[in-house]
């Protein structure tokens, strides 16, 4: 093989394993989540209910960054059309409150506006009823608890379900009118992007070995044919 060839084929290896090794969006810090203290047994509508949310970067300590931007609480009715209610911080850290009336009876999903993070999507709020709430991808242990929070509050510690994928799923989408059939089970999950690149990155090396080759046997068979 060349010496050309193989200098260009070294330097595009390079970079597809410096891209492989870079972090995914996921994975690069700039995602939080939220949970939301305790609501009552029953929400109903037009009742004035005051929330208690904490929003936790990586799933586990407060932003300690700069200017956060607005936090608010939203419930998307099944239309689609979403009410936002703003938070206010409060003196522990990742605390918030929100002032919420429930417009009317139905289902919404309550999702949380977090300021320069991407929205996450908390669960379903049936009214009159209450709140479903997701798991969440990433733990919160005591241990957690006891280094950020030293004070009696402390967010509250939720099932865990690692395989949600929170940057994948439409926050805000409308809830459904009926529980999803038994068929939705048995679709694919959603491809994460970390797996999208892996995927798209062999199908680049592969072509540029293919490549690679090809040119090699043209050059070799141009050196074979008779003058």
């Amino acid at each position: 093989m060349p010496i050309a060839i193989r200098r260009v084929l070294a330097v595009t290896l390079a970079s597809l394993v410096a891209l492989v090794l870079a972090p995914a969006p996921s994975q690069a810090g700039g995602w939080a989540l939220t949970v939301l203290d305790p609501l009552p047994d029953r929400v109903e509508a037009g009742r004035t209910y005051t929330v208690g949310m904490w929003l936790l970067q990586h799933g586990f300590h407060p932003y300690t960054g700069g200017d956060l931007g607005a936090v608010e609480l939203h419930l998307v009715g099944a239309d689609g059309k979403s009410s936002g209610y703003p938070a206010v911080a409060l003196k522990d850290p990742a605390h918030f409150a929100a002032t919420v009336v429930v417009p009317r009876d139905g289902r919404y999903t309550v999702v949380a506006k977090q300021g320069w993070f991407a929205d996450y999507r908390i669960g379903t709020l049936t009214v009159p009823g209450t709140l479903a709430v997701l798991p969440v991808p990433v733990e919160l242990t005591a241990e957690h608890i006891a280094k950020y929070w030293t004070g009696a509050a402390h967010p509250p510690i939720l099932p865990v379900d690692t395989s949600r994928d929170v940057f994948n799923e439409p926050a805000a989408a409308p809830p459904r009118a009926e529980p999803p059939v038994q068929a939705a089970a048995a679709q694919a999950e959603p491809i994460s992007p970390s797996t999208s690149r892996l995927t798209v990155l062999a199908g680049v090396a592969a072509l540029l070995v293919v490549g690679t080759v090809l040119l090699s046997r043209r050059r070799l068979m141009a050196r074979r044919r008779p003058t």
